[in-house]
């Protein structure tokens, strides 16, 4: 759940940011509506997370990874090493959404987190991945990548941090 924190508070947060801009600039008098309702740190956590969602397929059909998957060392792919199709990888990033993080509602995601942490660990395998024929790969870690992992999160919950304070005053 780091790699997907981390995609979806840069990454994710970029795209949210680009979206908002061109909304604003065709479409002024709704866009005013918009800032009102994601307001609501439960709404914007929500929309962040579908605006996230094309985006996380299109990276995965076409890569296997995201950018932190990537830092992470995290390849998704089907169990012969074939890139899942753009309709799989929306789909596996949809379920991710609904059964792994409780659609981003946060008392929700907890029991939804602790439900797929509970399966992946007896299992070894969790639902999204089960349901689109997936198979999550992983590369040996390194102190690089430990350091540059450990690096990516401080900096999203610097960001994080950051964003909560201005939004505060």
């Amino acid at each position: 759940m780091f790699a997907r924190t981390v995609d979806i508070c840069t990454a994710g947060f970029l795209l949210f940011l680009i979206l908002i801009f061109a909304f604003s600039a065709t479409m002024p008098e709704q866009a005013a509506g918009f800032a009102k309702a994601i307001e609501n740190p439960i709404v914007a956590s929500v929309v962040l997370y579908l605006i996230w969602l094309p985006a996380e397929a299109v990276l995965l059909s076409l890569f296997g990874t995201t950018p932190a998957k990537w830092l992470f060392g995290i390849k998704v792919a089907h169990p012969g090493g074939g890139l899942l199709s753009f309709s799989e990888s929306l789909n596996r990033s949809f379920l991710v959404f609904v059964q792994g993080v409780g659609f981003g509602i946060p008392f929700v995601a907890l029991f939804t987190q602790l439900f797929a942490y509970r399966r992946l660990t007896k299992t070894g395998t969790t639902l999204w991945d089960t349901s689109t024929s997936a198979e999550v790969l992983h590369r040996k870690w390194g102190v690089f990548r430990a350091l540059m992992c450990t690096a990516a999160v401080f900096a999203v919950l610097i960001l994080m941090s950051a964003l909560n304070a201005a939004g505060n005053r």
